[in-house]
């Protein structure tokens, strides 16, 4: 037992240590090519932070198409980690980072962005109808996700072409200044992308010990995931959340939290489904998505009411959370 827990901790510590890594990176890369902290934010540390819930629907489908008599159990796992993990960063991490610092996201961004987020669950819900998401249904999803991506790009190149069309000689220069060499910028793509598969080594030891912590436990497998590798697998966007935040980086703060969650059940769940399929657990279609689709169009509201979150805001998104977790647990003792 005390092993474990010493895994633990050392496993959480890594973890912090390699957000801080990605997030000072990812902020010179933006500052070299003049991109947004949201758009680093809805992209690379979104995809970034999203590693372990993409590689757990990977290798969890290339088990079941190895093992198909375990379809509707790594079926639960994998979906109750994607949508635990989603649940989790939109109710309570995007919670914790209001309270602790400030979630903020101009109006005129709110539906592109949250909107994006809302229309990712839709469409998840949408494909779950028959109690399966085939590998159709999972290219439809992985392809939404490419169209956002371009959407973003365009968005942002956009945005560019504005910014040098208002500042002043003297911001430009400024901006010049913080150019850099080509070599640098090859050694800070590449050491992002080394602290983001090191990350997720790093959750995925925090995920499979948390297992043995927790093995003897009577619980289905999709509450399972939802508890505890959702939780365990959100550490990435928590930390690097903390970090941008601490760093007064509040676009990246807002873009990774919301970016994350249209990559895990576009990218994540799309790619898991076009390898093996995946069989829904009822829970799943009838509580989680429809309260992940309600919970994000709070967000939606709150944020559009002043542009960022208040701690009130904050502690009633807490609450709700704690409320599904019971309410789950004693509403769908079972998967199937």
């Amino acid at each position: 037992m005390l092993s474990e827990i010493l895994t633990l901790i050392v496993s959480v510590i890594a973890i912090l240590i390699l957000a801080e890594i990605a997030v000072r990176n990812s902020i010179r890369l933006a500052h070299h090519f003049n991109w947004s902290g949201t758009f680093i934010g809805l992209t690379i540390l979104s995809i970034g932070t999203s590693i372990p819930e993409i590689m757990s629907a990977v290798v969890g489908s290339i088990d079941i198409v190895k093992e198909p008599s375990l379809m509707n159990t790594i079926s639960g796992l994998i979906i109750g980690t994607n949508v635990g993990s989603d649940i989790f960063q939109q109710s309570f991490i995007l919670a914790v980072v209001g309270l602790i610092g400030t979630i903020v996201v101009v109006k005129k961004n709110i539906i592109s962005e949250v909107g994006a987020l809302i229309a990712g669950a839709v469409l998840m819900w949408i494909m779950t109808i028959g109690g399966t998401i085939n590998r159709f249904e999972g290219f439809i999803m992985f392809v939404a996700y490419i169209a956002y991506l371009f959407y973003l790009k365009k968005r942002q190149k956009k945005k560019k072409h504005e910014d040098l069309n208002i500042k002043h000689i003297v911001h430009a220069k400024i901006k010049k200044k913080r150019k850099l060499p080509d070599w640098k910028i090859v050694f800070q793509i590449t050491t992002i992308i080394i602290a983001f598969v090191i990350m997720a080594f790093a959750a995925n030891i925090v995920i499979k010990t948390s297992t043995k912590l927790v093995s003897q436990l009577s619980i289905s497998a999709s509450f399972f995931g939802v508890l505890l590798l959702g939780i365990a697998s959100a550490l990435p966007e928590l930390t690097t959340a903390l970090v941008a935040v601490f760093k007064n980086k509040k676009g990246i703060s807002a873009g990774v939290l919301i970016g994350s969650n249209v990559t895990n059940p576009l990218m994540g769940l799309g790619l898991g489904a076009m390898i093996s399929g995946y069989a829904i657990p009822k829970v799943t279609m009838f509580y989680d998505l429809p309260f992940k689709i309600g919970i994000a169009c709070l967000i939606f509201w709150f944020l559009w009411r002043n542009e960022k979150l208040n701690k009130w805001e904050a502690i009633i998104l807490i609450i709700i959370f704690i409320t599904y977790l019971v309410l789950r647990n004693f509403l769908f003792p079972i998967d199937f």
